[in-house]
C-alpha cells in the first residue's frame, strides 16, 4: 500500500472508508505504521517505521504488541457447540474443557485448507473458532444448518491484542489476575486494568506469547493505552507479527494455506489430523490423502542471495523441471542468511539443490527440514 511520489519517497496509499478497521487502529498509526494488508475484511497493520532488525530483537529479547484485531473470531454458542466445532475442525473437539485452547486445521470436502485456527472455550456453552483470513463466520452457519444443530453462529465484537517475547508475562500478570498460572493452549476469563478480557497463552510465536481478548471494543483503545504503558518499562515495541521469526522457526498462517490446494499433510501438518473424530468435514478425502505416498511436502530453502519481495508465489525448477513453488520468503537474523518455505514435490529430499525462478532472476536453493531455527 505504497505510492511513489516526484520526490522518490514512498508515503502510505489513502485508505478505502468500506473496509474495517480494528479499534487499536489509532494506536497504529500513532507507532508509525506504512503498510496495511486487508484481512478478514479489514486493515491490518504489517510494517511500521521502525529498523526490521530491531523488531526482530524486541520480539526474541522484550515484549511486543501486535493489533491483531482484524483476528476474528467465529462464535458458537448452544447446546451443540462442541458438535459443530467437531464437525468444522480437524481435531477432536469432543473432549475440549472450559479454559482450554486447540490449535487446529479447518478443510474443505476436498480436504484443502480453509483456515488454521486456535479453537478457545472460554465458557461451557460457547465456543470461539478465532481464525485467519476467511468467511468461516458463513461456513460455520452453513454447516450447521444442514445438520440441523442446536447453536448460533455469529461473529462477536471481539478484536484481539497479542503480547509476545521473553517479557510479555512481566507486561500482563500485573494488570490480569489468573493469566501468571497459564500453561500453553489455555485460556482464562479475567479482567485486564478492569476491562473484561479473555486471555489465552497463544499466539503467532514459539515463544512466551498471550493473546489478550476485550469482551467488546468499545474501550479498546483505552486498554491498549494501558499494555502500551505498562510495557515501556520492558522496552515494548509496537510492531505487527514477525515474518522473519515465522519463518525461522516454519510458522505459516493463512496466506500460506489458503487458496493453495493443499492438504494440512502436505503443509506439513498432518499432526493436526484425528482420522479418528471422523466424522468431520473432508475427514474421507483426508484419510486417503494420508495414504497417499506421492503427495507433495513443505521444505525449507537457504537461498544463496536476495531473491526480492515476494508478492506472488515463486517457481521452483529441478534440473528445468517444475518441482514446486516458494511461498513464503524473508531474512533470517539467526542465519544471517535469505530463507523461504516452499511446497515441492516428494523427488525433492532435504539437501538437494533447486533453482528458484524469483524477481531478481534464478537463484540457487537447498532443501532442509523445517523448523529453521529451534
Amino acid at each position: 500500500m505504497f505510492t511513489a511520489t516526484s520526490d522518490t519517497r514512498a508515503v502510505r496509499a489513502p485508505l478505502h472508508p468500506n473496509v474495517r478497521r480494528s479499534p487499536y487502529f489509532e494506536a497504529t498509526e500513532r507507532a508509525g505504521v506504512l503498510e496495511y494488508m486487508v484481512y478478514n475484511h479489514m486493515y491490518m497493520a504489517i510494517a511500521f517505521a521502525n529498523d526490521p532488525r530491531e523488531e526482530y530483537q524486541a520480539l526474541i529479547e522484550r515484549v511486543t504488541l501486535w493489533d491483531v484485531g482484524a483476528e476474528r473470531q467465529t462464535e458458537i454458542v448452544g447446546p451443540d457447540a462442541v458438535v459443530l466445532a467437531n464437525l468444522l475442525c480437524t481435531r477432536d473437539m469432543h473432549d475440549l474443557k472450559v479454559g482450554q485452547c486447540r490449535f487446529t486445521m479447518v478443510c474443505d470436502d476436498d480436504g484443502r485448507i480453509m483456515t488454521e485456527p486456535i479453537v478457545l472455550r472460554p465458557r461451557d456453552d460457547r465456543v470461539w473458532i478465532s481464525h485467519g483470513d476467511v468467511d468461516l463466520t458463513l461456513w460455520a452457519r452453513g454447516i450447521a444448518r444442514a445438520h440441523a444443530l442446536d447453536v448460533r453462529v455469529g461473529e462477536p465484537d471481539v478484536a484481539p491484542i497479542q503480547v509476545q517475547g521473553p517479557r510479555a508475562l512481566d507486561l500482563l500478570a500485573p494488570l490480569a489476575p489468573g493469566v501468571a498460572d497459564l500453561k500453553r493452549y489455555r485460556c482464562v476469563e479475567t479482567t485486564v486494568a478492569g476491562h473484561g478480557c479473555v486471555v489465552s497463552r497463544t499466539g503467532w510465536s514459539r515463544g512466551l506469547g498471550f493473546e489478550v481478548y476485550p469482551l467488546g471494543s468499545e474501550r479498546g483503545m483505552e486498554l491498549w493505552d494501558v499494555l502500551e504503558a505498562a510495557g515501556e518499562p520492558l522496552g515494548a515495541l509496537v510492531c505487527g507479527p514477525n515474518l522473519n521469526r515465522a519463518i525461522e522457526q516454519g510458522i505459516t498462517d493463512t496466506h500460506y494455506f489458503v487458496n493453495s490446494g493443499m492438504t494440512p499433510y502436505e503443509a506439513g501438518a498432518g499432526r493436526l489430523v484425528d482420522l479418528g473424530s471422523a466424522p468431520f468435514i473432508g475427514c474421507e478425502a483426508l484419510a486417503e490423502a494420508a495414504d497417499d505416498p506421492n503427495r507433495r511436502h513443505t521444505l525449507g530453502l537457504v537461498l544463496d542471495r536476495a531473491p526480492g519481495r515476494l508478492e506472488q508465489f515463486w517457481a521452483v525448477t529441478d534440473d528445468s523441471e517444475p518441482v514446486g513453488e516458494v511461498r513464503w520468503a524473508a531474512y533470517s537474523y539467526a542465519l544471517e542468511r535469505q530463507i523461504a518455505i516452499a511446497v515441492l514435490s516428494r523427488g525433492v529430499r532435504p539437501g538437494d539443490a533447486v533453482t528458484v525462478r524469483a524477481p531478481e532472476g534464478a537463484i540457487t536453493g537447498v532443501a532442509q527440514e523445517l523448523p529453521f531455527v529451534q
